[in-house]
């Protein structure tokens, strides 16, 4: 933060926009720390403008996959989303971490039904998920029945989202549909992780500290410079 080294190249205004860009991506660092451990979470980071944190975006790059070896463990190996139906209509996520509810439909864990998964049949064994989405039921006798097929999609710009919550996405416009998905694969019985590096983002963390504290001397500096000035004045009258 050199443009505020020396003796203030810049307004005190400019300083007080410093410390509001600051508040802001300790803030967005804070969040995506919070949910190192959320499945499918992508991080958020600051656009500036200006001196001013206007917005924040979404990188989504993919985090690492974790081995669980639950059968309702999706993780997904390539740009694609689940689609999830929710009360305020389709949503997209990249968290793969299901379960069956009371009427056998595999669902998030805050149950909202995942698109094209099916129903898990009563007395069934175990769920096997195929790398192309297809999902199968195991009964007792070691039979397998298909049950569902994901509905995978995905955007050619997924920028063009919006999150919702932690781990729900929707278009910035309903004119923006995705596509059925043609680039990825399903790995069951892992869980991607956040793309989030707690080492960096805790570094960061201390580094946004550091010049806040150095913005606020700065303001305060400035205070008892004005402060000197407006008492010799009231000297000299």
């Amino acid at each position: 933060m050199s443009m505020f080294i020396g003796p203030y190249p810049y307004t005190i205004t400019h300083t007080y926009l410093g410390l509001m860009a600051q508040e802001e991506r300790m803030h967005l660092t804070a969040n995506n720390m919070a949910n190192v451990s959320t499945p499918g979470f992508k991080k958020d980071v600051p656009i500036f403008e200006g001196y001013l944190v206007k917005q924040s975006k979404t990188y989504f790059g993919a985090g690492p996959f974790e081995l669980t070896d639950r059968d309702l463990d999706v993780a997904l190996h390539g740009p694609a989303f689940f689609q999830i139906e929710t009360p305020a209509g389709i949503r997209y996520s990249r968290n793969g971490n299901f379960k069956v509810n009371s009427d056998g439909q595999i669902v998030t864990m805050d149950g909202d039904p995942v698109t094209g998964a099916g129903f898990v049949p009563e007395g069934s064994l175990r769920v096997y998920i195929e790398r192309e989405g297809r999902v199968q039921a195991i009964d007792q006798d070691g039979e397998a029945v298909i049950i569902g097929q994901f509905e995978l999609v995905e955007f050619d710009d997924p920028n063009m989202l919006i999150k919702e919550g932690y781990d729900m996405y929707v278009p910035k416009s309903p004119d923006f549909v995705p596509e059925p998905a043609t680039q990825t694969t399903l790995e069951q019985g892992f869980l991607e992780k956040a793309n989030v590096n707690p080492v960096n983002e805790m570094v960061q963390m201390i580094e946004l500290h550091r010049i806040y504290e150095a913005l606020q001397k700065v303001v305060h500096t400035r205070q008892e410079m004005d402060d000197q000035a407006i008492g010799q004045l009231g000297k000299i009258s």
